[in-house]
């Protein structure tokens, strides 16, 4: 941008939403302006710059029958006048101030918001008025929207209903640009695109192909119409509500055993096999590969129980682990007296599991590699292929990798990963409380079975279940899998591009506080880390700040170490392992506008801790 002007401290949390919303190409100009009169207070790009002779704007958005004599922008102090509406629109070419293109255009935009303001509020003041002040419902986007903020500015009663239905968003878009218009309490952040380029994405044709719906996505997750917005999504999504309508029809018409000739119990037999079919497919596995259970937990256990092992076998375990992939192994070994070799990490701020460390500690005494695919704590996302290449140098090493973290986030194919095992949890893939475990079949002949000695051993469940997984639960997956489809990659694809966005919102700010520290990396490149962001705040507990926060707003998160004891305790080094780290985890359900409520709140409470 050819030039900046700043006349006042502007707070961090619109800092980083201007930032966010110039990360695209193609951004010419941005401003901030006073909501109260829109005035200029920081300008930057190709309208702030003072043109050769008179020449004409350069940005359509402004009136070209206005033959306006383009000047440096100036500030509230330094002006004659004020760039306020009036001052920008009073045509008395002999003795009034002749405003600049940016004040033209700043003066317009300002119009532009408070008639949409304006037409806001007539919307609103009905429904609140028949309803005495009561919150009205809506597609289940907008509730979302209205609910994430702090207001410390409001006037009782009134100042909240009228903010029920505030304007969020203005974006108006000619044949050659686009200016997007994002009003804050005490500021209007404006940004001016080429039309090649407009907002949204890296390029006009990605967003095209490449961005969700959001009021469709959130109006298939009943939950979302309610106040709360959910931010604690790594320890558990929402449902959707043909999961919910699944399991309701289940209980109503085929509560049945399975394996019997009548009527209904064929049903029921079909539904729960149709569930471990749509449960192999979403991760492109075989059906006898699967077993599914009550818990990630439980099946990691039933596997150490039941896989074979050998006097000096080793067992190599990630630091990362959530300790549903740790603690299995770990009893495992202490009951046989096997070894344990603890796969750490050297940078405490963003550890990751280093292929270069496995090779120093891998041998052809090991039996079992366990690490994560994405950390619950870190986000980071784990080179999981190349450790696999690395594992299967060795002739019994096998590779357990916990899918948990990343499962909701991305599109898994065990067989191109080349895992030995896989596992993740569906509560937290927009389905119920049940889990799943695949294990590949060329090493089912290394695995015991747990069952009834009369009972088959030709599929893993057979092997590893001691009693069938919750009916109704199984046999509502397909809906899950069905989400995705008919094209599922460009889904998935989808949905890592809208994270992205939203993960970019939360670390600008983070990153952008001296007080804060985040754990992991640092960016939002979706190709490094899924949203789930950990930070600590110096001088703070971390669950003071998620109480502070509560207070203030419907945000709901987290603090702890969220069972990954070990990375918090170990390797992060916090003192208070308990009160461990702050967590926000979002899901492609959640907005923009959410994240950047989100930081609002976040600036006011770490200000005042």
């Amino acid at each position: 941008m050819a030039h900046t002007t700043a006349s006042a401290q502007i707070p961090q949390h619109v800092t980083s939403l201007l930032s966010h919303l110039t990360s695209r190409p193609g951004v010419q100009s941005t401003f901030i302006l006073s909501r109260k009169d829109g005035t200029i207070i920081q300008s930057t790009g190709l309208l702030a710059t003072k043109p050769a002779g008179n020449s004409s704007p350069n940005v359509s958005l402004v009136d070209p029958a206005a033959e306006e004599q383009s000047e440096d922008t100036m500030t509230p102090a330094e002006s004659p006048t004020p760039s306020t509406p009036s001052s920008a629109t009073t045509p008395n070419r002999q003795t009034s101030y002749q405003p600049s293109q940016a004040e033209a255009l700043a003066a317009r935009i300002f119009a532009f918001v408070s008639s949409a303001s304006d037409l806001s509020m007539s919307l609103s003041r009905p429904l609140n008025e028949n309803t005495h002040g009561s919150k009205t419902d809506s597609n289940g986007l907008q509730e979302g929207l209205g609910n994430g903020t702090s207001r410390d500015d409001g006037d009782g009663e009134a100042s909240e209903r009228e903010d029920d239905d505030e304007v969020k968003l203005l974006r108006l878009r000619t044949k050659k640009h686009e200016i997007v218009v994002v009003p804050d309490k005490k500021y209007l952040l404006c940004v001016v695109h080429d039309a090649a380029h407009p907002a949204g994405n890296a390029s006009a044709g990605l967003r095209s192909r490449m961005t969700l719906d959001i009021a469709q996505v959130r109006s298939r997750f009943p939950a979302l119409k309610q106040e709360q917005v959910f931010l604690d999504n790594a320890g558990g999504s929402q449902v959707l509500d043909t999961v919910i309508e699944s399991i309701t029809s289940y209980l109503t018409n085929t509560n049945v055993q399975l394996g019997a000739t009548y009527k209904t119990s064929k049903l029921s037999t079909a539904g729960f096999a149709n569930g471990y079919e749509a449960a192999a497919k979403f991760i492109n596995a075989k059906p006898e590969e699967t077993c599914l259970g009550v818990s990630t937990t439980q099946l990691l256990h039933n596997l150490s129980t039941a896989l074979k092992f050998q006097p000096g076998d080793e067992l190599i375990l990630s630091k990362l682990n959530h300790e549903a992939n740790s603690a299995a192994w770990v009893r495992i070994a202490e009951r046989l007296g096997l070894e344990v070799k603890w796969w750490s990490a050297s940078n405490p701020q963003n550890p990751i599991c280093d292929p270069n460390d496995l090779k120093q500690l891998i041998s052809e005494k090991t039996r079992l590699v366990a690490c994560p695919h994405a950390s619950n704590i870190l986000g980071s996302i784990v080179d999981v292929k190349e450790i696999a290449k690395i594992v299967h140098q060795y002739p019994r090493a096998l590779l357990c990798v916990d899918g948990v973290a990343l499962a909701p986030h991305r599109q898994v194919d065990v067989k191109d990963l080349d895992v030995d095992f896989y596992a993740f949890s569906w509560y937290k893939v927009y389905g119920p409380h049940i889990a799943q475990l695949y294990a590949s079949s060329r090493i089912h002949d290394q695995i015991d079975t747990l069952g009834h000695f009369f009972k088959g051993t030709e599929t893993l469940d057979l092997k590893l279940n001691l009693a069938s997984a919750n009916y109704e639960h199984v046999q509502s997956i397909p809906r899950v899998v069905e989400y995705f489809e008919p094209d599922v990659s460009a889904s998935w694809e989808k949905i890592a591009v809208q994270e992205e966005r939203l993960q970019q919102i939360i670390l600008d700010f983070l990153n952008g506080n001296d007080r804060v520290t985040v754990y992991g990396e640092r960016s939002a490149d979706k190709n490094l880390r899924v949203p789930v962001i950990s930070f600590t705040v110096r001088g703070t507990k971390s669950q003071k700040l998620v109480e502070e926060v509560e207070k203030r707003s419907a945000y709901g998160f987290r603090s702890g170490h969220m069972y990954s004891h070990r990375l918090i305790k170990d390797i992060i080094g916090l003192e208070d392992v308990e009160d461990g780290v702050v967590r926000i985890s979002m899901l492609h359900y959640n907005t923009e506008e959410e994240m950047t409520g989100l930081v609002k709140v976040l600036e006011e409470v770490i200000t005042t801790l």
